[in-house]
């Protein structure tokens, strides 16, 4: 039996919810890599612990990273007066000037610094660049349709490989990883998948 260490070392994961709109899957997530992003302190909320290393943050506008690490480069934590630089991998859409970040519900741990995004790492780490092994691609709610061929699932002729909750894919190469596309496979039913990556 083929077990997860055949695969490599699983290190970037992410979650879609494509709704009616066909998805890919995020470049920054399949291609190691890694950030720092500049954010301040809020309120008393604005804790450690709110962003210790493996925590998940997401973004007032809905982007998601994993932790690596969070630096307090000035002032105090649990407070408005704390800075802060944070690594970042597992990065999926955009973090934007001014806006709450959050390891869960609560916007209020800490605020991306007026004026900065997101930045790329540009010292040499582990796996820089490299491209994904594999990815599993598991759907966890509704049925969604995919297409690992490099067309486009559609809902209307119901055009793709159906997926229900609970079942999942292995794309075995980066080609079938970047052609990847997933979308609802009824208009509005918020299927929702997770994809672990493989270096």
């Amino acid at each position: 039996m083929i077990t997860y260490e055949y695969q490599g070392q699983p290190l970037a994961q992410q979650k879609i919810v494509p709704g009616n709109t066909a998805t890919s899957l995020d470049a920054q997530c399949y291609q190691y890599s890694e950030f720092t992003l500049l954010a301040d302190g809020v309120d008393a909320g604005s804790t450690e612990a709110g962003v210790a290393a493996g925590k998940w943050i997401v973004g007032a506008a809905g982007a998601r990273a994993v932790v690596v690490s969070a630096t307090l480069t000035a002032g105090a934590w649990g407070n408005a007066s704390a800075r802060v630089t944070l690594r970042l991998k597992s990065v999926s859409g955009t973090f934007v000037a001014a806006e709450n970040i959050a390891s869960v519900a609560n916007a209020d741990h800490l605020k991306v610094r007026a004026g900065e995004t997101q930045r790329p790492i540009s010292e040499s780490y582990t796996y820089k660049g490299m491209y994904a092994k594999c990815a599993l691609v598991c759907v966890i709610t509704n049925t969604a349709l995919v297409d690992v061929i490099g067309g486009t699932p559609d809902q209307t002729s119901l055009i793709g490989i159906p997926m229900v909750a609970n079942s999942s894919i292995l794309l075995k190469d980066i080609n079938q990883i970047r052609q990847f596309k997933i979308i609802d496979y009824v208009a509005s039913s918020a299927s929702i998948a997770q994809v672990t990556y493989f270096f």
